[in-house]
């Protein structure tokens, strides 16, 4: 098997896919990673800063999703500066890069993330791929489009384990078909326009909207929040005060500006691992 080698500084392969913003992978031996996204399949392995692609098959595709174009470097840097809690964050997870992942599959992946943890959150996506998506060459399963998802009915998704999140998923699927929602539209709104637009979904609130935000459409100056990121940011900068959402939304602005959305997965993924502020 030909391996392709691409040199891409600040970008660990594990600390990327396993800090909580993708679901769609799989681990193989050796520490490498099959990826999935769409129809594309692609395993990769890492060898010290160099990434190595075991096939040649749509490089330029995964170089995109793995955001390989940009200077982490010196996003570590600014954040780092006269800060001292967040480049502790990032020494620990020195790696992680934000990646760019199709629109719908990450709106219905962020729904179902909803008041769930990550293994089960991969194991729904892997029954609907399974059970609706289209077949790939490799043997996985496409994750399935909103028309392939039509007519499947919320108790449908219940009985596949979703919960009460099947009456969102329907709601998802009617809007996109609907129209407004095609990925060229929704990148031509300013960061308010897209919110306020994906909020119209029933069961996405400003959470699961900013994620989608961040990890499909790269609005950097977003900053996820839930209960988990409340409480690592208040334990960290504040003493462990209680802050409410809007409080936190100013001081996380106030603090990184366009840098927020890099510097909230480098918190995240410090905070859940270190177990901080976890009573």
């Amino acid at each position: 098997m030909k391996k392709v080698f691409w040199e891409c500084p600040d970008f660990s392969l594990s600390q990327t896919l396993e800090c909580g913003q993708c679901f769609r992978y799989r681990k193989e031996k050796d520490n490498c990673y099959t990826v999935i996204s769409g129809q594309r399949v692609v395993t990769l392995g890492q060898e010290g800063d160099s990434i190595v692609f075991y096939s040649e098959d749509d490089i330029p595709f995964w170089k995109g999703y793995f955001d390989g174009e940009r200077n982490y470097g010196e996003i570590k840097q600014r954040l780092c500066k006269d800060d001292p809690i967040m480049a502790e964050a990032i020494s620990f997870a020195p790696g992680i890069r934000l990646l760019r992942q199709e629109f719908f599959e990450i709106l219905m992946s962020f729904i179902l993330s909803q008041n769930n943890h990550i293994p089960r959150i991969r194991g729904l996506i892997q029954k609907l791929s399974e059970e609706y998506g289209t077949p790939t060459d490799d043997g996985f399963y496409s994750f399935p489009t909103p028309q392939q998802l039509e007519r499947v009915s919320e108790d449908t998704y219940r009985s596949l384990g979703c919960g009460f999140r099947g009456r969102y998923m329907v709601d998802a699927v009617e809007k996109v078909l609907a129209g407004g929602f095609s990925s060229e539209e929704l990148d031509k709104l300013s960061t308010e326009d897209l919110r306020h637009r994906l909020m119209s979904i029933c069961g996405v609130g400003q959470k699961v909207a900013d994620c989608i935000m961040l990890f499909s459409f790269g609005r950097y100056e977003v900053f996820p929040m839930d209960v988990w990121i409340n409480r690592v940011y208040s334990h960290v900068y504040c003493g462990g005060e209680k802050i409410t959402a809007k409080e936190l939304q100013k001081l996380a602005a106030h603090r990184f500006g366009d840098d927020a959305g890099f510097a909230q997965q480098y918190l995240f993924h410090y905070g859940r691992e270190k177990k901080i502020g976890k009573v």
